[in-house]
């Protein structure tokens, strides 16, 4: 794999994990609570590295497990990522108002809005495709990218507020939509070789 081709993986990652759709959500509170959403936000790097790396590590073994071909799992993943990317492009997000504390940081925000279905999806695709060391190099990537666009996020959101935060949001959306499309392509692609 050449260098271009891994950016591409991880910017992939980066974009399903939509890092700058969540700091609509969490970026306000930050004026109000800055102290407490600091707290958070280092929750949520740590489970989101965490996270991560289980998947891409886990990957093959998790498909294997349950006897589903990649094929099939691309398909299903690709499904699941353009239902997510539909509803944040209509509705900005697909869950309601949170209210933010240290327990919130783990669930909803670490996992399932940033470490979700779509990026559990790509990250076993990734490591039944190109092998466990190489997803998991591409998922520590996405993840570092992750915890900066949060740390630098949280700054600069006091400044210019949530609403170009939810613009850029829902323009991720498009790049998750056509990731979805690519997978769901590929796989019945490849089940139609096949067949």
């Amino acid at each position: 794999m050449t260098p271009l081709e891994f950016l591409g993986l991880v910017a992939q990652l980066y974009a399903i994990m939509n890092p700058i759709g969540k700091l609509a959500i969490v970026g306000p509170l930050a004026v109000e609570r800055p102290a407490q959403i600091r707290k958070v936000t280092a929750v949520v790097i740590v489970v989101v590295y965490l996270l991560t790396a289980l998947f891409a590590l886990s990957g093959s073994y998790i498909l294997a497990a349950f006897g589903v071909s990649l094929d099939s799992f691309r398909i299903a993943g690709g499904l699941i990522l353009m239902v997510i990317s539909v509803t944040t492009l209509t509705s900005g997000s697909y869950v309601g108002k949170l209210e933010i504390g240290e327990e919130q940081a783990v669930v909803p925000l670490a996992t399932p809005l940033i470490v979700g279905p779509g990026t559990i999806t790509a990250l076993i695709i990734m490591s039944s495709q190109y092998g466990a060391a190489l997803a998991l190099a591409a998922a520590m990537a996405a993840s570092t990218a992750v915890a900066a666009t949060l740390i630098v996020g949280i700054r600069v959101v006091k400044y210019v507020g949530a609403t170009p935060l939810r613009l850029l949001g829902r323009f991720m959306s498009l790049i998750i939509a056509s990731v979805a499309v690519e997978m769901m392509l590929a796989g019945l692609r490849n089940v139609a070789c096949k067949s």
